[in-house]
């Protein structure tokens, strides 16, 4: 009987898992990604006072994310670029997804 809740225990477990890793990669209100230059990723939640002073203050000197973005990693230094329409009429972010 043990053996059976354990095994159970360790399925739920595995199939649950992937489903929480990609909730963490949702962005919610007050939630901060900062991503330098070398490829560090820090995240943190802001609420409060702390939260209206730096929404203030991307609000007035950030800018609108319009569409998806796409970010690589190459010889340490990491590039920015919005989804394009790539010379086979796919999407780069289409092209990603392909295995």
């Amino acid at each position: 009987m043990f053996k059976a809740l354990l095994t159970a225990a360790l399925l739920t477990a595995a199939l649950v898992h992937p489903v929480l890793a990609m909730d963490e990669m949702a962005m919610h209100d007050g939630a901060m990604m900062m991503i330098g230059p070398d490829g560090k990723e820090t995240r943190t939640m802001t609420k409060g006072n702390k939260m209206k002073m730096m929404g203030d203050t991307m609000m007035k000197d950030g800018h609108v994310v319009k569409g998806p973005i796409i970010l690589m990693m190459d010889g340490g230094k990491m590039y920015m670029m919005d989804d394009m329409k790539m010379d086979d009429g796919k999407m780069m972010s289409d092209h990603m997804m392909m295995k």
